[in-house]
């Protein structure tokens, strides 16, 4: 009995011993150098503006003409008549008929507002047979001139019938240069602020990796308010400005 549990033991002994050999794997030697892990490349992204200055060549006058009448028919002809005459004094002053637009054009009835606080009636009265409302009419034109007329053409259109005046615009007729005047500034004010964003950082600025437009470029125009007076207006146009942004990505080394 002793010896075929002695046996046994010999056969369990050498089945682990084939097992061991066959799942041994070979020792692998680690690698003596790892590769460098991947990195975003690095970069320093501004926002920079530029402008540039100019003075406005070009004003656009807004004047207006409002009647009010019982009858839709008198009040549309009472501004038609007076818009005639307002085109043509305008016209006198050499304006061409392609610089003058009309923006806008209205008629409404407006019912008669009843007296706050109201009227005592009496029981006598009938109350619905009050007076009827009224038609306002109105037109507004836009004239466009050089800076210098700006002041006669709003005298001539208030002398000639406008009773409304809704101020003026300016612009300028050299906006396309004036706005790649002030994109050459962006980029290089962008330049600048990237070196010295470099420089505190102690890295080695590099080339452009990405450049764009921040901001849609618009007309230059700036609004001024005209009053109602009949005097001979003064217009002063000043100075003005017109401004690009960018956005610079440069990659540092």
């Amino acid at each position: 009995m002793s010896k075929l549990y002695t046996t046994l033991a010999g056969v369990g002994f050498a089945f682990l011993l084939l097992l061991s050999a066959a799942f041994a794997q070979p020792t692998m030697p680690l690698p003596t150098h790892m590769p460098p892990m991947m990195h975003e490349p690095q970069e320093i992204s501004v926002i920079a503006t530029g402008e540039a200055e100019y003075v406005p060549d070009v004003a656009r006058v807004s004047v207006g003409i409002r009647a009010d009448s019982p009858s839709a028919a008198t009040a549309i002809d009472s501004i038609n008549k007076n818009a005639a005459q307002v085109i043509t004094a305008i016209k006198a002053l050499g304006i061409g008929a392609s610089s003058i637009k009309t923006v806008g054009y209205n008629l409404q009835y407006r019912e008669r507002q009843p007296p706050f606080p109201p009227t005592p009636v009496s029981p006598s009265i009938n109350p619905s047979g009050g007076a009827p409302g009224t038609y306002e009419a109105s037109e507004m034109l836009q004239v466009s001139a050089p800076v210098a007329l700006a002041g006669k053409v709003l005298d001539a259109a208030l002398g000639a019938g406008a009773n409304e005046s809704f101020g003026l615009s300016y612009q300028t007729t050299n906006f396309d240069s004036l706005y790649r005047s002030a994109l050459a500034k962006a980029v290089a004010s962008a330049r600048a602020t990237a070196d010295a964003i470099a420089k505190a950082s102690h890295v080695t600025l590099g080339e452009v990796q990405s450049i764009s437009n921040f901001s849609e470029p618009q007309p230059g125009m700036r609004m001024a308010t005209a009053g109602m007076a009949m005097s001979s207006a003064s217009i002063l146009p000043g100075t003005d400005a017109i401004t690009a942004t960018v956005y610079v990505v440069y990659r540092i080394r």
